[in-house]
């Protein structure tokens, strides 16, 4: 179960909403038991905070495409420390899609990866999932 508590953010109070409107953003004081991803950030609708994203526990709800799913890995270390593992496995589980078959996502983190991309690739062909991956 995830469960949480809101706290002020860092950044005085409140955040300009643009016009006359100050939205007040409320964050997580420490690292949680498992962590969240959303596609929504990655099209900058909304910033999932550290604390979310490092979890205690290489576990992730995954919020995209409409609904949510799991991430998770089997190797602690990958939550440590953010300079942990370059090359890793993450096993994706989708109940909506009444999955039947594991489904393990190789990850590769820093140059490697940076080269396997260039600023030439279309954004509109990188899967929803990876877009959620790649805010971490």
């Amino acid at each position: 179960m995830a469960t949480a508590h809101s706290v002020e953010l860092d950044s005085g109070g409140g955040v300009d909403g643009g016009g006359s409107s100050t939205t007040l953003l409320k964050g997580i004081t420490h690292r949680s038991d498992i962590g969240l991803l959303s596609l929504f950030e990655h099209h900058n609708i909304c910033k999932v905070g550290s604390h979310l994203k490092t979890p205690l526990f290489p576990i992730w709800v995954v919020c995209s495409e409409s609904h949510f799913s799991t991430l998770f890995g089997l190797q602690r270390e990958l939550v440590s420390s953010q300079h942990g593992c370059r090359e890793f496995d993450l096993y994706y589980y989708d109940g909506l899609a009444n999955q039947q078959e594991e489904i393990r996502l190789s990850i590769s983190v820093g140059l490697a990866a940076a080269a396997a991309f260039s600023d030439d690739d279309d954004p509109d062909l990188t899967p929803p999932l990876e877009q959620c991956i790649r805010t971490k």
